[in-house]
């Protein structure tokens, strides 16, 4: 009668019905039992007899590819026949290194049965340095054994074994785990179809947002208007790909320029399309009945409305806390460039700072009611008289908010100290700025946008 091999491999051994079938020195650690016994001299019928019972007939099951590394050749025929009378693709090596090997060069099989004692490579040795390893799919390891302890079953399973069986085994059993181990791998192969749709839906969104960002990004300032007398600076740094901070700089007529922050509440998409909508209603070009300048009925003419009124139509027409739940700080100011006087409206933002040959102030007296949280909430304008030389910052409350490693905020006292330290024009001061924001938070991620505004008369 012809004998079952295992041949994938050169180092396993074949055994024919006419061969001698006794244990010794290296083999079975106990005697083989009757049922072991009839699965090598039937060349697998028993084994398959118990896999149809299981209703895993060789023509009906899935094809699972296994790897077999166990240094009894006894063992590594018994487990052929078994997995091969199951419908499995079997792979023999006869110690743990070769497994080790075989599975660094391929991911494709589905289940590794590994022996515990093994030259070269332990079994429980080989499961840890499998389970260190990253890989593309899970594989399921079962791990066979003579020991029979319950300290040697912890040790199996916490090396990374999913399975423990103990020699000799049991077809019933062994065939339990394979079912097991196709479950779970068909779970992963969900779970990674799943991934790969989420990871081609957040290209797509990822995408939409960098266009959305694009777009956002046009709408800020490019180049500073040129205003006699007058020099500007700006910074701005989203948290997000998309932020809620908006902020411009423009001529508003001859001798007036007009410079906004704003911040809405939240950040990504939803405050991001806010303020896009918000920077287009506070635009002073071609507008009709529009916010920052509207035409008088009697002469034909435009005239600039003040900060204040300008607070109260935005918080008129955005109720936003009604609709989304969200509202916006917004901080405005007019400068007449003849007089060098700045009237401007806080709408629970922070105050502007004043750089002058006095020092670094805050104008920080009331902060007003954030747009849109009250219908009918009042705002007051203030202004302050700049002589040649002083400079204005707008900011929002990202700067403050700026956190180190030790989750210290940079805080309005830093910011003051780092524009007063650092000397020269209002670039000077807002590009120093910028930098010991940058060294303050070092390796900390943005917890909000970040923007300052800055102008200098002259």
């Amino acid at each position: 009668m012809a004998g079952f091999r295992c041949s994938v491999l050169p180092h396993c051994c074949a055994v024919s019905s006419a061969d001698p079938i006794k244990p010794h020195q290296g083999w079975l650690a106990r005697p083989l039992e009757a049922p072991v016994f009839a699965a090598l001299a039937g060349h697998g019928e028993a084994f398959r007899t118990i896999g149809s019972s299981f209703g895993c007939e060789s023509t009906e099951s899935p094809r699972v590819r296994v790897l077999v590394a166990d240094d009894d050749p006894i063992q590594r025929d018994l487990l052929q026949t078994a997995l091969s009378g199951w419908g499995c693709e079997v792979v023999c090596v006869d110690n743990g290194m070769r497994a080790w090997e075989l599975l660094q060069g391929e991911s494709q099989f589905s289940v590794l049965i590994t022996d515990w004692v093994m030259p070269e490579l332990d079994g429980v040795a080989l499961c840890r340095k499998l389970r260190k390893e990253p890989r593309d799919s899970y594989l399921p390891i079962i791990l066979i054994t003579s020991r029979e302890g319950s300290e040697d079953m912890v040790e199996a399973l916490d090396s990374g074994a999913d399975a423990f069986l103990k020699k000799p085994f049991d077809p019933g059993q062994l065939l339990a785990q394979i079912h097991v181990a196709e479950r779970i791998l068909k779970l992963a192969e969900r779970v990674a179809e799943q991934l790969r749709e989420l990871r081609v839906a957040n290209e797509r969104l990822e995408s939409g947002l960098a266009a959305a960002a694009t777009v956002q990004s046009s709408l800020l300032p490019e180049i500073s208007p040129k205003i006699h007398g007058v020099d500007f600076e700006w910074s701005y740094e989203a948290c997000e790909s998309l932020g809620g901070d908006m902020f411009n700089i423009f001529r508003l007529d001859e001798r007036r320029v007009g410079m906004y922050v704003l911040d809405v509440s939240g950040h990504g998409p939803s405050a991001a399309l806010q303020s896009v909508t918000l920077s287009h209603v506070l635009t002073p070009f071609d507008q009709q009945g529009g916010i920052l300048k509207r035409i008088n009925a009697s002469s034909g003419h435009y005239e600039v409305t003040n900060p204040a009124e300008v607070a109260r139509r935005l918080n008129r027409e955005f109720p936003l806390i009604e609709r989304s739940g969200q509202f916006f700080t917004f901080l405005y100011g007019i400068l007449d460039v003849e007089t060098r006087v700045v009237r401007y409206v806080k709408a629970g933002h922070p105050g502007p700072i004043v750089v002058s040959c006095d020092g670094v102030r805050c104008l920080e007296k009331g902060g007003g009611i954030p747009i849109g949280i009250l219908s009918d909430a009042e705002y007051e304008e203030e202004q302050v008289e700049l002589s040649p030389g002083d400079s204005l910052v707008f900011y929002t409350d990202g700067v403050l908010e700026t956190l180190s490693a030790q989750r210290e905020a940079f805080g309005l006292d830093r910011m003051i100290r780092s524009i007063a330290e650092s000397g020269g024009g209002i670039s000077e001061r807002l590009r120093a700025l910028r930098l010991n924001l940058a060294a303050f938070g070092r390796g900390e991620p943005r917890r909000d946008d970040v923007t300052f505004v800055g102008l200098q008369v002259h």
